[in-house]
């Protein structure tokens, strides 16, 4: 009898784990580029840097169960010489949203705008010091059990992330490098 118990208590664990195999993974996807590819120029920030601060797509599928919103972060770790830069967080995003269309970010559609290491409530594009030839665009996709209104809008990256402890659910990721054209082109 105690074997057939431990038997029955094994299958359950087999069942169990190919249950949770069977379960697609939470990954975040761009039709602007692949991961560790090349972001376009046109997302860089524009002014004194290439581009014209355009966001990109982004879609993603797999989420948690009990996902009730959503936080999105571009960070360059080797930003502001190693200390690191936020680009973008937004938060509030319903867990309904599966994409944002390309612009959607930079014309502040479908999140609630925090605040960037560039002290601006939105989307500022790649931007690399000249000196630097290419950085890396970490773009982090964080499932969360807050309702969409939990934050207030403009909070810092910090703010954020000390309201998601105990309300982070698991996040997708995706890296894109901006590589800043040669002179004269």
């Amino acid at each position: 009898m105690k074997v057939m118990h431990q038997a029955m208590i094994a299958l359950a664990g087999v069942t169990l784990c190919s249950t949770a195999a069977l379960a697609a993974p939470f990954t975040l996807h761009s039709t602007d580029f692949h991961n560790a590819g090349p972001l376009p120029v046109s997302m860089g920030a524009g002014g004194q840097c290439p581009g014209r601060n355009l966001s990109p797509q982004l879609s993603w599928q797999g989420e948690p169960a009990g996902t009730k919103s959503y936080v999105l972060l571009i960070e360059d770790p080797q930003g502001v010489n190693g200390l690191g830069m936020t680009h973008f967080i937004g938060y509030g995003i319903d867990a309904q949203r599966h994409a944002f269309n390309r612009e959607d970010l930079s014309q502040n559609r479908g999140y609630i705008a925090g605040t960037n290491g560039k002290q601006i409530q939105g989307y500022f594009g790649p931007c690399p010091p000249a000196v630097s030839d290419i950085h890396n665009y970490n773009f982090t996709l964080i499932a969360t059990d807050l309702a969409p209104d939990a934050l207030a809008h403009g909070e810092t990256r910090e703010a954020v992330m000390a309201a998601l402890k105990g309300h982070n659910l698991g996040s997708a990721g995706l890296v894109g490098q901006f590589i800043l054209p040669a002179k004269g082109k």
